[in-house]
């Protein structure tokens, strides 16, 4: 299976705002969920998109056997109308398929990168839901990731407005049983 991860804004609850509140931008969130092999989200896998929370991590994974290193497929998904940049620390990752702007070019021969590019939607989607609805397009970009060590790793938006506005996870590496 592949996991998803999803970019997007928080939409405000539709209360009334207080004064000053006019301007401001909704927080930044990542969801998650595991899809199987044809593409269908994993029960029980969902979380919806949603602020960091410093406290838990977002995704457990366990090394390989012996604490061999796994590497893992992600999707990354973004619903958001403005473009994010995929960044993860203590591992860099391989590109396996990624939509070019016309014109320009990202290594996909093995480079192994540390932030990605993830192209905005087309169409609004305020919710994962909107997205498996039809309301907007998004264009995928799909890298592997090695883990070849325990430990906690961070991923966020590597723009630094969106990462401090909560565009940020973590995912817990353990050893083996």
């Amino acid at each position: 299976h592949m996991r998803r991860i999803f970019f997007n804004s928080i939409q405000p609850p539709p209360v009334a705002r207080g004064a000053g509140d006019e301007g401001a931008e909704p927080p930044f969130g990542l969801g998650y969920e595991e899809i199987d092999e044809f593409g269908n989200p994993v029960p029980g896998t969902f979380q919806d998109v949603s602020v960091f929370d410093p406290a838990r991590p977002t995704i457990c994974l366990p090394l390989g056997p012996g604490n061999t290193p796994v590497a893992e497929k992600w999707q990354l998904i973004n619903l958001a109308g403005e473009d994010h940049n995929f960044h993860m620390h203590q591992t860099k990752f391989r590109l396996v398929s990624v939509d070019r702007v016309e014109g320009t070019r990202t290594p996909n021969n093995g480079v192994l990168h540390d932030n990605v590019p993830v192209r905005h939607a087309s169409g609004t989607c305020n919710t994962v839901a909107d997205w498996r609805n039809g309301a907007c397009v998004t264009r995928p970009v799909v890298v592997e990731i090695p883990f070849a060590i325990a430990g906690d790793y961070v991923y966020h938006c590597h723009i630094l407005e969106h990462e401090d506005g909560g565009m940020m996870a973590r995912i817990r590496v353990r050893r083996s049983q």
